[in-house]
């Protein structure tokens, strides 16, 4: 991929965050027939974000929450995957855990970008903006380049910080997890933001956070993370400790993945695979 087109493409991200931070004091919540809380930025950057990335990459798929595009075309080079805003209900709260997030594969489906760009999300500044492009195996944090220590690689071979949302109580039965947990005197927290990108990158840039667990949600909520997770040396897995791949269902059908998402080190995913699954 041109690295000029994909800086374009991060340009414009970061207008639409910071378009985004400027309304969010006045923003007025709406609701889907899903009963999911929209806004009128939601369609606003999902306007922008299509009208730039067909501009820049015309002969690619666009797949995104709010607007559905032209028909999926296999053999494109690339599909960019985008949440205009992920955490909308966050955002129209006025709370700052909300995102930006553009993730791309490529033809085999594999993540190979990522953009996530959250404007009021910072660690230890006012922003955090995370980025790779394809065809490279650097992760940029806040214009730096980014790294997970050894030493917290390992701490997160055994979680004890893991964010989620709020629907893993109606996925998983948590009971064998708390009751094993317990038993091995295992100082157990779970953190909760509202975004499903912010909880898997909080699992990269704080290192206090080992692990996410992501409730079953859509695609577009975890493709633009996907990118940085495996060249930061972590990926998805299944709870149920079946591989996690882009398929039909999630790209074509736009269903929501059958089972929640456990994001981490191999040997986190088994540590929490395992009592999961009791």
């Amino acid at each position: 991929m041109n690295i000029d087109l994909f800086d374009s493409l991060m340009a414009e991200v970061k207008d639409c965050g910071s378009f985004a931070k400027e309304t969010q004091k006045n923003i007025r919540r709406d609701f889907k027939s899903d009963n999911s809380v929209v806004t009128a930025t939601d369609i606003a950057i999902a306007e922008r974000l299509i009208a730039k990335i067909q501009s820049l990459f015309p002969d690619c798929n666009i797949i995104n929450e709010e607007i559905q595009g032209a028909a999926f075309d296999e053999r494109a080079p690339y599909t960019f995957i985008f949440d205009p805003i992920d955490g909308t209900d966050s955002y129209s709260q006025g709370l700052p855990s909300w995102c930006i997030g553009v993730g791309i594969l490529d033809r085999e489906r594999e993540a190979a970008g990522s953009i996530v760009y959250a404007p009021r999300f910072g660690n230890s500044c006012d922003e955090l903006f995370m980025w790779t492009a394809p065809e490279s195996d650097t992760v940029y944090l806040n214009g730096t380049e980014f790294s997970i220590d050894p030493d917290i690689m390992r701490q997160k071979d055994m979680p004890k910080q893991i964010t989620t949302g709020s629907d893993l109580l109606t996925q998983i039965d948590m009971q064998p997890i708390i009751r094993q947990l317990k038993e091995s005197s295992v100082d157990f927290k779970f953190r909760a933001f509202g975004s499903s990108l912010i909880h898997i990158v909080s699992a990269l840039v704080f290192c206090g956070i080992d692990a996410c667990i992501d409730p079953s949600c859509y695609v577009w909520d975890i493709a633009p993370a996907h990118a940085l997770v495996k060249k930061c040396g972590l990926d998805y897995q299944y709870c149920t400790g079946q591989e996690f791949r882009y398929d039909d269902s999630l790209l074509l059908q736009r269903k929501k993945f059958p089972e929640p998402l456990i994001v981490g080190t191999k040997k986190g995913r088994d540590f929490l695979i395992s009592r999961i699954r009791g």
